[in-house]
């Protein structure tokens, strides 16, 4: 699988754009607000269905237009498909701007579900390097896109969890402010922690997978000086090697003892939601004892191994966006990276310098610069 060109118009700082690509590594290098970032996120919003950067959808239209569109000429061994991701704005009552969005491959609609695996990226911003010491939302993330990709199957999951989770959180408000009673709670509780344990369940077994590829990466990177374990925290359920049933037992009775402060709040505390992925260094958590330079090991480590995974599961090379990380790397861990290039899956990497890539990569890469949502050769 390679991205064999990218289409916009209309997307962000891009009025138009039509650009081939290499099969290895492609450069995109420009000044700050230029739109080098914009691009990769392009590339990620079709392959993951969602941005990256917002969950605002009419961000992504260029400002003074009605419509966006992206399109992604993707190469596999079967043939080549168009992805396109369509954003329409529309306009409320209240002034404030919405948009949808609509998918489609070689011009058949598909359901954004349908869309996972069709392009499968690994995404390196620098906000990555928060993913150890930052909140559990980006380690969560880090794992649901993963998985995704492997399965789409998962991603429906995720939507249908999702949708009940809302249903469930809107009663527990009504209940809250006396407009509901707590007769149709126990529907809502039982869909959710069935489907919460399909997710539970999958989370486990496909993190202890990644585990030890990430440890090997992390040995490696610390010269065999350390030994990083991740562990999987649900919340409100014992996983270990239970069945999703009794899983889903579990959820159940930990809403059930937690109804009076769910009520309270409005909203479900326990379930997928607010499950966590601790990363460990030796015996200590490295969320609360990393210095920088072990966090920055244990984050490439990560993204490494969720690299190798993918290629492993799928026996396909997934496309590697690197949006600025090379000049917030220092020598080794930046050679370390280059070292899984050289050969490797095919890169979209972009600076703001130049001279902030080594000569290795320069050497065998396509370099563009890119200027007020142009790109030059």
């Amino acid at each position: 699988m390679f991205l064999a060109n990218v289409s916009l118009f209309d997307f962000r700082n891009y009025a138009e754009l039509d650009l081939g690509l290499e099969r290895s590594a492609t450069v995109f290098f420009g000044g700050n607000a230029q739109g080098k970032t914009n691009l990769l996120e392009a590339v990620a919003l079709t392959a993951l269905t969602r941005s990256p950067r917002t969950q605002q959808a009419a961000e992504l239209v260029r400002f003074g237009q009605q419509a966006a569109r992206v399109t992604c000429g993707v190469q596999t061994d079967a043939g080549r498909d168009a992805l396109e991701v369509r954003i329409m704005v529309n306009p409320s009552a209240s002034g404030a701007a919405r948009a949808s969005r609509r998918f489609t491959v070689n011009g058949i609609h598909r359901r954004a579900t349908d869309m996972m695996g069709a392009l499968r990226v690994v995404l390196f911003w620098p906000d990555d390097l928060q993913l150890i010491k930052g909140s559990g939302d980006g380690r969560r993330r880090f794992l649901n896109t993963l998985l995704s990709q492997v399965d789409a199957g998962h991603a429906g999951e995720l939507n249908r969890y999702a949708h009940l989770l809302e249903q469930r959180n809107a009663l527990l408000r009504a209940i809250r402010e006396g407009r509901q009673s707590t007769d149709g709670l126990d529907y809502w509780t039982t869909a959710l922690a069935d489907s919460g344990a399909t997710i539970m369940v999958e989370r486990q077994r496909r993190l202890l997978e990644l585990q030890p590829i990430a440890a090997a990466y992390h040995r490696e990177l610390s010269d065999d000086r350390e030994r990083l374990e991740l562990r999987y925290r649900p919340a409100g359920a014992r996983i270990g090697e239970a069945p999703p049933d009794l899983v889903s037992q579990q959820l159940k009775a930990a809403m059930s003892d937690a109804r009076d402060e769910e009520i309270a709040r409005g909203q479900t505390v326990v379930g997928p939601q607010r499950d966590d992925v601790e990363v460990w260094l030796e015996d200590h958590e490295a969320r609360l004892f990393a210095s920088q330079g072990q966090q920055r090991s244990a984050v490439l480590s990560l993204k490494l191994a969720e690299l190798q995974y993918l290629a492993d599961v799928t026996g396909e090379q997934p496309v590697l966006l690197l949006d600025d990380v090379m000049s917030e790397l220092d020598p080794a861990r930046r050679e370390r990276l280059l070292a899984a290039l050289q050969p490797g899956p095919q890169a979209l990497i972009t600076a703001a310098d130049l001279n902030d890539l080594p000569r290795s990569i320069l050497e065998r890469a396509a370099v563009f610069r890119v200027e007020r949502g142009t790109i030059h050769a």
